[in-house]
């Protein structure tokens, strides 16, 4: 048989092993190069010596080929690689016009990590077409009253570009516009809240620090708090004390009527809190800093308002 015959028969037998072997079809792209991890076969047609049904590319990228040893694959595509060989064929073992074939029979495995407050930190398993939730949905999902949502971020392999992802919006407002489709390599990080507190104290049943849950309003907290000690509590003279962003020290006061939000449905008084919050519930008009200090460290309070006097900056004015 002439070596065009010979070829186009080595052709032949090759596509009958793939089709039975169920070879993945994404394998077969002419452009796609070959990874460490992916296992090889590799065969020299008339050859029964040379023939390595399932070589892994090493980490270095090599892949050990049949009376050759370590040849570099990583990096190249099939057909380089085969010309690779058959060169190496020709000039080492003095083979004549050697027919290589190289077939991937297993791609290496996807994988991405997810790491920061999530249930189950670490490099987790993916497929093509997986995406941002469904990597930290396989990482156990991101820790309640620790996860920042607002301020996740991806990082692409061998890239330093940070990408900023919103959480909360894909997972309460189901805005998917963040939800990216995973590359392999990739690194989301879920970064812990430092201040996912709310502070409730005065006259309310159970005073003291809560999680702060996203979104989270007065009567959320009111709610928390066990509500009104009866016959005391004054809800319209409601104050929140708030950091102004950017000014460490620097505080703004809300004043929230809790009553006009009960019996009138006013939805303005019924104030979106954010973390950090500290949430004051006078028993009167005229109520004592001694009170506050009763039932929370007033140490830490005054420290929080920069110093000063207490009563006067939150009631002041």
């Amino acid at each position: 048989m002439n070596p065009v015959g010979r070829r186009l028969l080595f052709i032949v037998a090759l596509l009958f092993g793939i089709l039975t072997a169920g070879w993945s079809q994404s394998a077969t792209s002419a452009d796609y190069k070959i990874q460490v991890e992916d296992v090889l076969q590799i065969q020299v047609f008339g050859q029964t010596q040379i023939t390595a049904p399932s070589l892994t590319v090493a980490p270095d990228g090599s892949v050990s080929a049949p009376f050759l040893g370590a040849v570099k694959a990583a990096g190249k595509t099939v057909d380089q690689l085969m010309a690779d060989l058959e060169n190496l064929y020709t000039s080492r073992m003095r083979l004549r016009d050697p027919l290589v074939s190289v077939t991937i029979i297993q791609m290496r495995q996807l994988r991405a990590t997810v790491g920061g407050a999530v249930q189950r930190p670490g490099s987790v398993p993916f497929r093509q077409g997986d995406t941002v939730l469904s990597l930290i949905n396989n990482g156990g999902g991101p820790i309640r009253d620790i996860a920042d949502l607002r301020k996740a971020f991806l990082r692409h392999s061998n890239s330093v570009e940070v990408i900023p992802i919103d959480l909360y919006s894909m997972t309460v407002l189901g805005d998917m516009s963040q939800n990216y489709t995973l590359q392999d390599g990739d690194e989301v990080t879920v970064p812990e809240e430092r201040n996912n507190e709310i502070i409730i104290t005065g006259s309310i049943q159970r005073p003291g620090q809560y999680p702060y849950h996203e979104p989270m309003t007065l009567q959320d907290a009111v709610a928390l708090g066990g509500g009104e000690v009866r016959y005391r509590t004054k809800f319209s003279g409601t104050r929140i004390l708030r950091q102004k962003p950017g000014l460490p020290g620097e505080y703004e006061m809300i004043k929230a009527d809790f009553v006009k939000y009960v019996r009138n449905g006013d939805a303005s008084q019924n104030v979106v809190l954010q973390p950090g919050d500290f949430i004051f519930i006078p028993e009167s008009d005229t109520p004592d800093v001694n009170q506050i200090a009763a039932l929370f460290n007033v140490a830490y309070i005054v420290n929080l308002v920069g110093g000063g006097n207490l009563f006067s900056h939150i009631f002041g004015g």
